[in-house]
């Protein structure tokens, strides 16, 4: 029987005590009794129940006197209390209760009425633990949280200077996790965090202690274990993560984490403090050299080669959030960088650049009506900007070619989103961009290209690029037909939701150009103003 239904019963007589202790053990309840309050005390706070049920006339310590060291000790304090009361000598149930009982039972004991108020104990045991589990535990994945950590570090490193022996503090930072986020969405990202917490647990040792440390962050003490040994730990993490952490239909998608070790070894560590800053400084170091790989203190540099590294000042802070400002501005002149240089050399195709700037456009817009987040809706944006960027490999007689294509020209065009999401597969900052450039063929029931995802296992930027692109392609005259009207286009993509468009988004579209309309036939009509002849344009 699991510990959680644990009970003590304390009781001098021994056929009561062998009464109740079948009675309880008959229903589903784990005891353990002793016959005087000396060693029922010893045994309690050598291993603390859930239940104490304790007679009043105990030798040694009285009922009484043994609830109140229970009440009087940190680790009990909480525990359920049933004092056993017999009104014939003099012990009364309100008595019991000022002594700090949580419940009563009158002798003789109804043994009905023992189960249901063990039963109310055990309801109440468990709420007070559920309650200060929450106080030290990641709700999400049931790991500890930061301040709890912090707290074991502290014990930790007071028990390994009063014994000699080592400890190791491993910091762990999951690599673009922002871009699974934003590209498989908040839901997903939530169960990359739980497989995570879940490989961790599987691969650490009883006595290390793992925490959430922050949004996508972890870390873990390990008592008793070298900087060697400790490196080694962190090697297996990093494996089993890239292993095991997967997204349902994303079967591309592989996890990797920079990962940071420090232990006590260092003579650099004199404080709990010392071991964490070391390790995150060892995380930082294995991110700028490259991400999914362990760094260890050695790789950090002395105090005195490198006394800013160790500097946490409002300053540095404050410089911190610029340069992360001026990191998304740097990532936006990458995406319109980028699109400049495909319009330049691709002369032979005017209307690339357009029809991408279009598709941006209104991606734009059905993100935001369907409440994308922030993030999200700057990473769709950039990806509609760049989805047609792999044309740049396709040859003229395909995409010029009036007439239908051959089952080969068509394998081409199909290739045009991999070659798209090549052309910045080298670009970490786009890496949410690539993932929905690339999977922006897959239809919703399954058949699409490269991987054949369906529904919401395609990322929902690529699921809404889908759409934007087929609305102006048909809205749009092109070397081999004539423009659409909004309408006929609206009625197309309404009949294909559920096949190749995701109806959700086909709504949000239908939704947008019903409330909206002067905006989509003024986007329309500024195209073809500013490509009058573009009957000799490109292929979609």
């Amino acid at each position: 029987m699991s510990a959680k239904y644990d009970v003590f019963v304390a009781e001098w007589c021994s056929e009561e005590r062998g009464l109740l202790v079948d009675t309880l053990n008959g229903a589903g309840f784990s005891c353990r009794s002793g016959e005087d309050g000396t060693s029922a005390w010893n045994e309690i706070t050598r291993r603390p129940p859930r239940i104490i049920l304790a007679a009043w006339d105990l030798p040694g310590l009285t009922g009484p006197e043994l609830c109140r060291r229970v009440r009087e000790h940190a680790d009990l304090a909480d525990t359920f209390f049933i004092l056993m009361t017999d009104e014939k000598h003099g012990q009364s149930r309100g008595e019991a209760l000022r002594h700090g009982a949580d419940d009563y039972l009158s002798k003789p004991v109804n043994l009905d009425e023992l189960l249901l108020r063990m039963r109310v104990g055990l309801r109440l045991s468990t709420t007070q633990e559920n309650l200060r589990r929450a106080t030290y535990t990641d709700a999400l994945t049931g790991l500890f949280n930061h301040d709890h950590l912090n707290r074991v570090i502290e014990a930790e490193m007071s028990r390994a200077r009063r014994y000699g022996g080592p400890l190791s503090f491993i910091m762990i930072d999951l690599d673009c996790f922002k871009a699974v986020n934003d590209t498989y969405g908040h839901l997903a990202g939530n169960q990359v965090l739980v497989q995570v917490a879940a490989c961790l647990r599987s691969t650490v040792r009883e006595v290390d202690s793992i925490s959430r440390f922050g949004g996508d962050e972890f870390a873990i003490v390990t008592p008793e274990s070298s900087l060697g040994a400790a490196s080694l730990l962190a090697e297996r993490i990093r494996a089993t993560l890239s292993e095991r952490v997967r997204i349902e239909g994303a079967h591309d998608f592989m996890l990797t984490a920079s990962i940071g070790v420090s232990s006590t070894d260092d003579l650099r560590v004199k404080t709990a403090a010392d071991l964490v800053n070391l390790a995150d400084l060892a995380m930082y170091i294995a991110k700028r050299t490259g991400r999914n790989r362990v760094a260890t203190v050695l790789e950090v540099p002395d105090d005195q080669h490198a006394p800013e590294s160790l500097i946490e000042t409002k300053e540095v802070q404050s410089l911190r959030r610029r340069v992360a400002a001026l990191s998304a501005q740097a990532k936006q002149v990458y995406v319109q960088s980028i699109a400049s240089l495909v319009q330049a050399l691709d002369e032979k195709d005017p209307y690339t650049a357009r029809h991408s700037q279009n598709v941006s456009l209104v991606a734009e817009r059905i993100a935001r009506a369907l409440g994308c987040s922030e993030g999200a809706m700057v990473a769709i944006k950039n990806a509609a900007l760049l989805h047609d960027i792999g044309k740049v490999g396709v040859p003229d007689r395909i995409l010029m070619k009036p007439a239908g294509l051959s089952s080969l020209e068509l394998a081409v065009m199909k290739q045009v989103p991999l070659v798209s999401a090549r052309i910045v597969d080298h670009l970490r900052i786009l890496e949410s961009e690539r993932q929905i450039i690339r999977h922006q063929r897959e239809y919703y029931d399954g058949s699409g290209v490269p991987d054949g995802l369906r529904g919401t296992d395609i990322p929902v930027g690529s699921r809404i690029l889908l759409v934007s692109d087929a609305f102006d392609a048909m809205t749009t005259n092109r070397v081999y037909r004539s423009r659409r009207s909004i309408d006929t286009a609206i009625d197309d993509l309404r009949r294909c939701a559920g096949t190749q468009f995701d109806p959700h988004v086909v709504e949000g579209i239908t939704r947008l150009v019903r409330t909206d309309r002067g905006w989509w036939e003024n986007r329309i009509r500024a195209t073809d103003a500013d490509f009058p002849l573009l009957s000799a344009g490109t292929r979609g």
